[in-house]
């Protein structure tokens, strides 16, 4: 898929024509957008296509593959945008989780300390 998109040189609307790295410059939002608008124009042209009297079979096959193809380019960057930002959240609730957890552990550590004599912190101090 990727190889003949390049090999076509596939270009995609959203404000002008952008190429296929431009598309993980976008946000899931926008993605949607381009593509609702290739699956509206796929479905319109297979409606006008049918409607036809030409029997140019060939030429409608190819604009066909080719919206098709476009469609699954943005599908697939899509899931990949999305199983990034999600890895990003699990990352960030991860390490929440374990900063929480830290400050836990200070918080015993110096309830530790404070329960302690001066005499026995004096002890600590003197052995550090």
């Amino acid at each position: 898929m990727w190889i003949e998109a390049l090999s076509k040189k596939l270009r995609f609307e959203y404000k002008g024509l952008i190429s296929i790295e431009d598309l993980f410059d976008l946000s899931l939002k926008e993605l949607d957008e381009i593509y609702r608008k290739l699956k509206k124009e796929l479905d319109e042209y297979r409606q006008y296509s049918a409607d036809s009297l030409m029997d140019n079979d060939d030429e409608k096959d190819e604009t066909s593959r080719e919206l098709q193809l476009k469609i699954d380019i943005v599908t697939a960057v899509f899931n990949h945008i999305k199983s990034e930002q999600e890895e990003l959240q699990r990352k960030i609730a991860l390490q929440n989780q374990k900063d929480k957890i830290l400050g836990l552990i200070a918080d015993k550590e110096n309830e530790e300390l404070s329960n302690k004599s001066i005499s026995e912190l004096k002890e600590i101090l003197n052995n550090m």
